[in-house]
């Protein structure tokens, strides 16, 4: 007889305890975030900048003694960043780094950059500027990922 009136009493716990988890399940939900990626090959050979819209990059290298003197955009797309599953991004050296979005705070987000072979990195990308994360050797130089994403509209 106990045991008939602890299931109802049992199921009404459960039922009130569903009730106060539902919106952190809510909260879990997926979250995407569109992201500029270029891939720039820099190296100490040359003095090429090739897009010109490289220069500021060459800039900022050159304020923080990188002495690198060539900077040469290998590809550049447009992803969306998810924060359930990493999303690839293929590198010329035959690497495929990924990326995938921790969280959302105001207009920052953070991202999780893994390129094999180095360490997983978690960036903040805000609406304005870009993130500068090495991405392995490639015939002579260095791979950059630029990443920027688009400015709120």
């Amino acid at each position: 007889m106990r045991t008939t009136t602890r299931v109802p009493g049992a199921l009404r716990v459960l039922a009130l305890l569903g009730l106060l988890l539902l919106p952190g399940a809510a909260l879990a939900q997926e979250q995407k975030l569109k992201v500029e990626v270029e891939v720039v090959l820099v190296s100490r050979k040359g003095t090429e900048v090739d897009p010109p819209q490289l220069q500021k990059m060459k800039e900022t290298f050159q304020r923080q003694n990188f002495n690198f003197t060539s900077f040469k955009r290998l590809s550049q797309q447009s992803l969306e960043v998810s924060s359930k599953e990493p999303t690839e991004v293929k590198l010329p050296n035959g690497v495929n780094a990924s990326l995938k979005l921790l969280r959302m705070q105001g207009d920052t987000a953070t991202l999780r950059v893994d390129v094999p072979q180095l360490s997983a990195v978690d960036v903040e990308l805000g609406r304005e500027g870009a993130v500068y994360q090495r991405a392995g050797k490639h015939v002579g130089g260095e791979l950059i990922l630029v990443l920027t994403a688009p400015p709120a509209k």
